[in-house]
């Protein structure tokens, strides 16, 4: 199978992608096909061979009217146009039916002009319709089924206008002057209509915008030094090895090593943090990340697609690809919704009709409940929600790889950690050596540097820092790191292994049990027990918070960790932690997380996403620490934190819970609204039919604004004073 994304714009509503959305997944070759109408994103799963965009333009065009364009996703930074061409052509038919109204109200208002008046309102009508009505008979000749906003809007304004023409006709004696606002009032209903999806589609472009604004990291050139001379280049065009120069206010284009300079970095587009971070000669810069202060010259390590920024961002362009729950209700919803009140419609002037006998104020309420058939005030700002919460955590410094991960998220009830790297910061120290008898101390240590001076464990580097062992390492043979448990390698000519102690009952070796906190590393020669090290690691300033924050939200923690039952014990006490299991090795926590996920749903687990990637990946909701540069974080998980703050875990649930009560207030009030209007025309009470058409698409502006609002809003912390 092939995947691809891409932009798509063009759509005149969102009700028009769902449609033209089922259309795709039904044809033939195409596995799976989602438009994210928020996002201007199209992402499809092709079968065996990739389908054309020319192509994929032309399966468009046989249910879409719209000039749909289908481009490759673009990052860079675009400018805001509100107003473009089709907008302004809006404006001056509307500025035409403006002038067309005025002049039949005031100046030909003499019965005698009935037929220049007449004309001038029909042209007014044609002016403002004509695309409206070319959609429906568009579908019509695709054999597609014409049933939409736009069929029902023709209907309703032509039906008016009919209505009003009746009224109109020199044959049936004097016209009141105040008859004359029946034309005016068909006018009206397409014009309202029309300005309002100018309207809505300005709401939804700056929504866009704002929520793109949000998460765009992409540097928009590259100040490439070479020759001694400066040029500004596309940081796609970096390679390997090039120097760049960065400057204040600049932002880093792709990753790379600081070969000159000292600089405060503003991370926060990372990692949500707003404190600058001081780095010089010899650090590791990262590309998102802007100057504050100082300069830097950079050494590019990273081309630009294997860089950080181009990892979240093609993060977050994927996020729209798999709906929510609430964007699979609402689509099915729209399915329905409108041949629904079609046949509400129907229905109503058929039953009042009889009972009433007044055909023509029966068929006018008829008309008003059409107007209100259009499903696009829920169909928008719905996956606008999801789409403003991707935005929201992005901006905090977490990446959601999908929308519909926060429907799992909103649902956690326990949360399963590991503890080095997650709620400790993985930088451990030598607290004591304990070399076993008749083992001097240089042995022990000669033997452990051996066993981990390649290791890549916050452990192994833990106990090389500070020295340099290339010789060492350059005699090293078979080396082998099994993740969670430790470390085994051949060093001139002997086998050597150093790890924890369940590693060694592996191997049959047996070990002292060690008392003091902390974490034993045990080595061995040749199969001979050579003594330990004890390590000591450090909590994080998070790791409290988050642990009394998700319990107030009456979620329940457990600990899962390869460290003696000890230290786990101790760590359980002082945090607050429900339950623990130790000495696990990677195997045994996923086993404990499958035992725990059979017995209730909702569970997430958190880790480095480096040793926990099989739990990450097991899980319900899969959470990485400290993703910033991390490949297999941004692989394994559903949710990855760009620091190291565990607390993050609780900012991610609350936007969960902020995007799915905004989304059930968009579909609640949206009815509401719709189903009031709809009983008030029922009951008889007297409403213009462009009241009917406020309830349309004035509620999509207002639900549009509800969506976007989201973006802005503050994840608060609840301030929780913690008793052990």
């Amino acid at each position: 199978m092939i995947k691809k994304v891409y932009e798509i714009t063009g759509f005149d509503c969102a009700n028009c992608a769902t449609k033209t959305e089922a259309h795709l997944n039904n044809y033939p070759g195409i596995v799976y096909a989602r438009i994210d109408f928020a996002g201007n994103h199209l992402y499809v799963t092709f079968e065996d061979k990739e389908i054309s965009k020319e192509k994929l333009l032309s399966i468009i065009r046989e249910v879409e009217s719209d000039p749909i364009q289908i481009k490759d996703i673009n990052y860079k930074s675009q400018k805001l146009n509100l107003f473009d061409r089709h907008t302004l052509i809006m404006l001056f038919r509307v500025i035409y039916a403006t002038i067309v109204i005025v002049i039949c109200s005031f100046w030909l208002t003499d019965n005698s002009l009935y037929w220049l008046r007449f004309s001038l309102y029909l042209s007014a009508v044609i002016v403002l319709a004509y695309d409206i009505i070319y959609k429906p008979l568009y579908k019509i000749f695709h054999k597609q089924n014409p049933v939409d906003e736009y069929l029902l809007i023709t209907i309703a304004a032509i039906g008016a206008f009919v209505l009003a023409s009746l009224e109109y006709s020199p044959h049936v004696g004097e016209i009141p002057a105040f008859l004359h606002e029946e034309h005016v009032e068909a006018i009206l209903v397409i014009g309202l209509f029309q300005i309002g999806r100018v309207v809505e589609a300005i709401a939804t472009k700056k929504s866009r915008f704002a929520v793109m604004s949000a998460i765009n990291l992409r540097a928009e050139y590259a100040n490439k030094v070479a020759d001694g001379e400066i040029t500004q280049v596309k940081p796609e065009e970096l390679k390997v090895g090039d120097i760049i120069f960065v400057k204040v206010g600049e932002s880093i284009p792709v990753d790379g090593k600081i070969i000159e300079g000292e600089a405060f970095l503003d991370l926060s587009s990372l990692t949500g943090e707003y404190v600058p971070v001081q780095v010089k000669t010899g650090h590791t810069a990262l590309s998102g990340c802007i100057i504050k202060s100082g300069s830097l010259t950079i050494e590019v390590e990273k081309e630009y697609v294997d860089s950080t920024v181009a990892k979240i961002m093609n993060l977050i362009s994927t996020s729209g690809e798999r709906k929510t729950k609430a964007a699979k209700f609402i689509t099915k919803f729209a399915r329905w919704y409108t041949p629904l009140i079609v046949f509400i419609s129907i229905f109503y002037i058929l039953i009042a009709g009889l009972t009433t006998k007044q055909w023509q104020n029966v068929t006018y309420q008829g008309l008003e409940i059409l107007v209100i058939a259009c499903p696009c005030a829920i169909v928008i700002s719905v996956p606008l929600a999801y789409f403003s919460a991707i935005g929201l955590s992005s901006k905090h410094g977490i990446v959601v790889k999908g929308t519909d991960r926060f429907d799992d998220l909103v649902k956690m009830r326990l949360l399963v950690t590991d503890k080095t790297g997650t709620l400790t910061h993985g930088s451990f120290s030598i607290q004591d050596i304990a070399p076993a008898e008749r083992v001097k101390e240089n042995q022990l240590m000669e033997a452990l540097y051996a066993a981990e001076c390649l290791s890549t464990h916050p452990i192994g580097k833990a106990i090389c820092h500070g020295h340099n062992f290339r010789k060492l390492a350059a005699e090293q043979k078979d080396f082998k790191e099994i993740s969670g448990l430790g470390t085994e390698t051949t060093y001139r000519e002997n086998n050597i292994i150093a790890g924890s102690k369940l590693y060694f009952s592996n191997h049959g070796i047996e070990t002292p049990d060690v008392v003091d906190i902390g974490t034993p590393v045990f080595v061995a020669k040749n199969g001979k027990y050579l003594g330990y090290v004890l390590l000591a690691d450090e909590l994080k300033e998070d790791a409290q918070p988050m642990v009394d924050l998700l319990h107030h939200e009456n979620i329940e923690i457990l600990l899962l960790t390869g460290d003696k039952e000890e230290n786990a014990k101790s760590l359980c006490q002082t945090l607050g932690i429900d339950r623990y299991v130790s000495e696990l090795s990677p195997e045994g926590k996923t086993k404990v997380l499958e035992i725990e996920m059979e017995h209730q749903k909702g569970v997430a687990f958190i880790g480095d996403g480096i040793n926990d990637a099989p739990s990450i990946k097991r899980s319900d909701i899969g959470i990485a620490m400290g993703g910033i540069g991390s490949d297999t974080a941004v692989e394994s998980a559903d949710i990855v934190i760009m620091n190291d703050d565990p607390a993050k875990v609780y900012d991610a649930y609350k936007i969960s819970k902020m995007a799915r009560n905004t989304a059930i207030f968009n579909i609640v009030f949206s009815l509401f609204i719709k189903i009031v209007v709809m009983v008030l025309v029922m009951v008889g009470i007297d409403l213009p039919m462009f009241v009917a058409v406020l309830a349309d698409t004035g509620l999509t502006v207002l639900m549009v604004i509800s969506s976007l609002i989201l973006l802005y809003r503050p994840v608060k912390r609840p301030i929780i004073q913690h008793s052990t």
